[in-house]
């Protein structure tokens, strides 16, 4: 009895590009899933695959990624791998198809031995039309016939495309398979193919072309009532959306309990201060007169300190450190009603002298 490599252990490492070459070289020991390829649960069995050898070896050889491993040991070899090369040749005549000689021609090719490859090539060049596809050193590349042979014996793109005269019967069947049923790759290229023709014959671009030109009158139409209501907007008198610039804040014996030299921060957030002189009350705009930043009340120091560039202010609001040119400015500030009120719309510069116009305090 003749002893031979038998396997008995079959594993596929990480890095599948679920090409179906495997599959289609051994589908009772591989299946391939729409992101990967993995065991048959059969095919964990030593005594399951023994007899497949032949076809296992064939696909680890044939992956273009090399992921495919397997363990051996010497055995007695079975009837179905006594002959591997006759095997070999039989599982490829049966895969070819009638229809396509062209593509027989390509399978069988990775499994003749020398001498009939040469045989070959001297056919190749009397008959140039059955040539098969050869790497540079001759002999034909396994990954690229594994991958020739998974795209037309599997209904990929290379079948797909071609019209049914073209078609062998195994293209036929895939192409009339549900799309549950078709393995990864003749499902994609069903799908591609579907996607590029409607039912009634209207092209996906023409859809496409025709929706983007409603998108475009909706938009336009959307744009010209915008731009309507804008131009009645722009036409119309906004004075009563502004903000009222009068701030009514509290009544006048509140600050007049001040202790003089304080100041009060409750209304920051309104855009000034009150602070307590000798005599009087002002409205302190918190505005710094370098750059436009809001300086911080700092009591301990006695001083308005502007945090972006180091301007300083004393308590009345004159500058005296930091790139500040000038003083900060006063808003109005009047009693009404015994309540004080601050107006925003109206400033006070000391430059200017106008701190000493009776609208830029209040005497206490």
């Amino acid at each position: 009895m003749a002893t031979a490599e038998l396997v008995t252990r079959v594993w596929i490492e990480p890095g599948c590009i679920v090409c179906d070459a495997c599959e289609n070289a051994a589908p009772t020991v591989f299946h391939v899933t729409d992101d990967t390829c993995v065991i048959r649960p059969d095919a964990l069995n030593a005594e399951f695959t023994r007899p497949l050898t032949a076809e296992i070896k064939e696909a680890a050889e044939e992956c273009p990624v090399d992921v495919i491993k397997f363990e051996v040991v010497m055995g007695e070899a079975p009837a179905a791998t006594a002959t591997p090369a006759a095997a070999k040749e039989e599982k490829a005549a049966a895969k070819a198809d009638a229809d396509e000689p062209a593509t027989a021609a390509v399978k069988k090719a990775p499994h003749k031995p020398a001498a009939a490859a040469k045989e070959s090539g001297k056919a190749a060049a009397k008959s140039p039309e059955k040539a098969p596809t050869v790497s540079v050193a001759g002999e034909p590349d396994p990954a690229i016939q594994a991958l020739l042979r998974a795209a037309t014996s599997r209904g990929g793109m290379a079948v797909i495309g071609k019209t049914d005269a073209e078609s062998g019967p195994t293209a036929k069947m895939w192409e009339k398979a549900p799309a549950s049923e078709l393995p990864p790759d003749a499902r994609q290229a069903k799908v591609l193919k579907a996607s590029g023709e409607t039912k009634d014959g209207v092209t996906r671009r023409g859809v496409l072309t025709g929706s983007a030109l409603g998108i475009g009158w909706l938009a336009f139409g959307g744009a010209s009532v915008v731009s309507a209501v804008a131009f009645q907007r722009f036409m119309m008198p906004n004075v009563l959306e502004e903000p009222d610039p009068r701030v009514r804040i509290g009544k006048l014996e509140v600050y007049a309990a001040m202790p003089p030299g304080e100041v009060n921060n409750d209304h920051k957030p309104d855009g000034f201060w009150i602070i307590r002189l000798e005599d009087r009350i002002a409205a302190l705009n918190i505005i710094c007169t370098h750059l436009g930043c809001i300086p911080n009340w700092l009591a301990n120091d006695r001083k308005f300190k502007c945090p972006c560039h180091g301007s300083g202010f004393r308590q009345a609001g004159i500058n005296f450190e930091g790139p500040a040119p000038r003083p900060l400015e006063r808003f109005r500030i009047e009693v009404v009603d015994g309540f004080v009120v601050v107006d925003k719309s109206k400033k006070y510069q000391y430059e200017k002298g106008q701190w000493e116009s009776a609208e830029s305090f209040v005497e206490v």
